[in-house]
């Protein structure tokens, strides 16, 4: 259930070899669309969960786990990998874990979080 608590928040591996194949704008470039990505999803998910979409909401997860485990976002790759077989009230209730993680991972590739402050329960019961 928590394979994503223990996976490293950025591969390295993934990193260094993004590095050798691509120029660093091409890197920098890829970043910040996975980071609008990141903005993107979140919001989708979020939007399904307060709608009640279980459908909705795995397609997030989905789309958000494909890019995050190809640029060696580990951590948020497997959460993402375990809300698409999750029901809507366990993806709920991780949600401040997940909009924390989607924080950290930003951050740790020097881009802005998604800004939800004290109160990441964005999706109200």
């Amino acid at each position: 259930m928590t394979a994503w608590r223990h996976a490293p928040l950025l591969d390295d591996a993934v990193a260094a070899q993004l590095r050798a194949d691509l120029e660093a704008d091409e890197v920098a470039e890829i970043l910040a669309a996975f980071a609008a990505d990141i903005h993107s999803r979140a919001d989708d998910l979020a939007a399904a969960l307060a709608a009640g979409d279980a459908d909705g909401a795995r397609r997030a997860a989905h789309s958000l786990k494909g890019a995050a485990l190809n640029l060696g976002r580990s951590r948020l790759g497997l959460i993402c990998a375990y809300f698409q077989h999750a029901g809507l009230a366990e993806i709920a209730a991780l949600w401040p874990e997940f909009a924390a993680l989607c924080d950290a991972t930003l951050a740790a590739q020097g881009q802005t979080g998604l800004a939800f402050g004290e109160d990441s329960s964005i999706v109200r019961a």
